[in-house]
């Protein structure tokens, strides 16, 4: 194929052949990666063939038990992934419907550092008409927000009823990341958010069940107030792994076994605006990303 110059074209790939590549990736077989595209396994180990010989370089290694990325494979993949990520959005500033009204939608603040702003950026790009509105807070409140009408729907832990599991992720005890703290045989002093929090009754319940006696040295409003209190040393405390940032370490000794904690979202109802499925979709898909990483 040639351009309007005369020059040959370096490379003339198709999308479907870029995603076949990302697809196999990603599932770490051709046949998965078929499912995932909608194409037949043959025919995407033809596509990704074709490329490799056009280019002459191998994408892949492949035995009869496994299928590993080359080094050039690797460089061409984080490529192939932008320029689908580009292609999507090209599609999507064209196609994507026009809506005024605003998403209104509630965050629990622990999901703030790690994850909110790269996925609600990613939405934009998925939905460049849309307007989002954004509130942060404890899940408690955000929900008592959504059910007085002011927020159309919100992410959070399980304090609500009748969510959506999004991912489920560990509990986790949390002390000062540059003190060598030691529990064992000690009570526990505590830094704990303020009630309704239901990772302070996970707190609570282990610590019964496990018969540590405890203090509850201080009540914090907020994930970050209780993260400064820690950092400071001023106890330990219970976060979803999530939340563990730079100034916390994991505490796995002396402490009793956690359950696991879920990020969910709620919506009074999926008719009141015509995002609130597609948004609640998106997070299923990328967290479910993040919780493969």
């Amino acid at each position: 194929m040639k351009n309007h110059k005369g020059a040959a074209f370096i490379l003339d790939a198709d999308l479907i052949t870029l995603r076949a590549v990302v697809g196999v990736v990603d599932e770490g077989s051709f046949s998965a990666a078929a499912k995932r595209i909608g194409r037949s396994q043959s025919a995407v180990s033809l596509q990704i063939a074709k490329l490799e010989e056009q280019m002459d370089i191998r994408l892949f290694d492949r035995t009869s038990r496994s299928v590993v990325q080359t080094h050039a494979g690797e460089v061409f993949t984080a490529y192939a992934r932008r320029i689908l990520d580009l292609a999507d959005e090209a599609y999507a500033a064209v196609s994507s419907p026009a809506i005024s009204k605003p998403l209104r939608i509630g965050f629990a603040e622990y999901l703030v550092p790690h994850h909110l702003y790269r996925l609600l950026s990613q939405f934009r790009r998925r939905y460049p008409k849309a307007t989002v509105e954004l509130k942060l807070g404890m899940g408690g409140s955000l929900l008592q927000d959504m059910k007085d009408g002011q927020l159309d729907v919100v992410v959070a832990g399980p304090e609500g009823e009748k969510g959506v599991m999004l991912m489920e992720e560990p509990l986790v005890w949390v002390g000062p990341q540059n003190d060598h703290l030691d529990t064992r045989g000690k009570k526990l002093e505590l830094i704990l958010m303020q009630p309704p929090c239901s990772y302070r009754k996970a707190a609570f319940d282990s610590l019964a069940k496990a018969e540590v006696s405890w203090n509850l040295a201080l009540s914090a409003n907020s994930i970050q107030g209780t993260q400064s209190a820690v950092a400071a040393g001023l106890g330990i405390s219970v976060v979803p792994r999530s939340a563990v940032n730079k100034d916390l370490k994991i505490i796995n000794k002396g402490v009793p076994e956690l359950p696991a904690t879920s990020i969910q979202a709620y919506s009074k109802t999926v008719d009141s605006h015509p995002l609130i499925e597609p948004f609640i979709d998106f997070l299923k898909e990328e967290l479910a990303e993040i919780g493969r990483d």
